[in-house]
């Protein structure tokens, strides 16, 4: 029986041949050749793809965690997971991993005054280690948060804080490397051995190269979920405001529209009797149906303005005020910076407006004001600021924060989930009997934007 030559590569196969010439050849005799053992398909060649097959399954399983990690769009996941990849690539590059110990250490957020690094996830670690909190002040751990470069040591078990991990205690070489957003470290990812010398320089490219791979992942886990969120934020945005044009619509035209076939039949049964009263009973009720009117127009204006979209948010904020005033008596002051608007982009401006509604809306029904003021001014360059002023009664921000069923909670809550879907930040200010501020800063630009993050 023919050897089988898809048990060797076709590099090997060309060896054998070009050996066994060689052999021929020298001595002498091609019957020679005949009387040499054989090499059998099932015997030393048969090893051989053994360990191909092996190193092959190592490479493909390798590769599909590393497209698993790339895909996946849960932050713990990839954690998680960027620690079976090193494992594995090490395993790959021959290195013995059995006694390997690894963990992934993050920022807690308890107490950002004093913060701590705790283990989210570990390999080989026992139970009291997963429980440990270190500062990272000292040893390695500090070097690789300063520097924001991988780090290694040859004296894990002296590091000053790391020692106090039982599994440190027996390893000498020691490997980390920084989990970075940005200029900003958010944890390490630590390994450590028992053998000095361990992490070659091919093994901590390997780690490192991982690291990279993780570091982006999160990257895109991250900006995945902020997508999500600020997804059910609109959604909820959304809901809320079908609720409250629901509310509005019950309490206000809806009884006032039931309130004119009342008023109609009532004007009817006086006709014969007082003619006077008659005319009296219908001019309130064409009053009646006038001021429905104004409610309900403004309520169409409120949730779709379409000044906003063709003429801009100045004269938007004007015709609130003007609507606001023929409607229910209220004076609201309008006061914007031109130049400013004219930088912002429409979602800015959008939000701007139906903040600006909301807030108005709530100090008309609930702060008994004389006057509103809306104020769009400049912070700084990059900066707008928004201000929605009453003079009203005022109220307690924690009380009324505090109860989510109040429907004033929900709308403060309304205005603050609108600012943060631009990356604004909201603020309340308001004492008992000295009114109301509501303040708005909104970013211009994405690197304002990642300044109010910090905030």
């Amino acid at each position: 029986m023919a050897p089988e030559l898809n048990m060797v590569s076709v590099q090997e196969f060309w060896i054998i041949l070009g050996l066994t010439a060689v052999i021929a050849l020298l001595l002498g005799a091609g019957a020679a050749y005949f009387m040499l053992p054989k090499p059998q398909p099932d015997q030393e060649p048969a090893l051989k793809p053994k360990k191909n097959k092996k190193s092959d399954e190592r490479i493909r399983r390798l590769f599909a965690l590393i497209t698993d990690l790339t895909v996946t769009l849960n932050y713990s996941r990839v954690l998680e997971k960027s620690l079976d990849v090193s494992f594995l690539a090490l395993r790959v590059s021959n290195m013995d991993t059995d006694r390997l110990i690894s963990a992934v250490l993050l920022f807690t957020s308890d107490d950002v005054s004093v913060p701590d690094l705790e283990v989210a996830y570990g390999r080989g670690l026992p139970r009291p280690d997963m429980t440990t909190r270190v500062p990272g002040i000292a040893g390695l751990l500090e070097r690789i948060i300063e520097t924001g470069d991988p780090q290694m040591t040859d004296d894990l078990a002296a590091d000053p804080e790391l020692k106090t991990f039982i599994s440190f205690r027996a390893c000498q070489s020691g490997f980390g490397i920084p989990l970075r957003a940005g200029l900003d470290t958010f944890g390490v990812m630590l390994f450590g051995h028992p053998d000095k010398g361990y992490f070659t320089e091919e093994a901590q490219e390997t780690i490192s190269t991982v690291g990279h791979q993780a570091q982006i992942a999160m990257q895109n886990a991250h900006l995945f979920q902020e997508l999500k969120s600020e997804r059910d934020q609109i959604i909820k945005i959304q809901s809320e405001a079908q609720n409250r044009l629901a509310r509005a619509l019950h309490d206000g035209p809806t009884q006032t529209v039931a309130a004119i076939p009342m008023q109609i039949s009532r004007a009817r049964h006086l006709l014969n009797r007082d003619v006077e009263a008659a005319g009296e009973a219908l001019y309130q009720t064409e009053e009646l149906a006038r001021r429905t009117s104004k409610q309900l127009r403004h309520m169409l204006f409120t949730l779709r303005p379409l000044v906003l979209e063709s003429e801009g948010l100045i004269p938007a904020l004007n015709s609130m005020a003007e609507k606001t005033k023929d409607t229910f008596g209220q004076t609201v002051i309008i006061e914007c910076d031109p130049q400013l608007v004219d930088e912002m982009d429409m979602n800015t401006k959008t939000v701007i407006f139906t903040i600006s509604e909301e807030a108005v809306n709530n100090a008309r029904k609930h702060a008994k004001a004389d006057k509103i003021w809306v104020k769009v001014q400049r912070l700084q360059s990059d900066l707008a600021f928004l201000e929605i002023e009453d003079n009203g009664k005022g109220f307690l921000v924690d009380n009324v924060m505090d109860n989510y069923d109040d429907r004033g909670s929900l709308g403060m809550l309304n205005m603050r989930e609108r600012a943060e879907l631009v990356q604004g930040v909201f603020h309340i200010k308001s004492i008992p009997g000295e009114g109301t501020q509501i303040q708005v800063v909104l970013p211009m630009t994405p690197d304002a934007a990642d300044r109010l993050r910090l905030i």
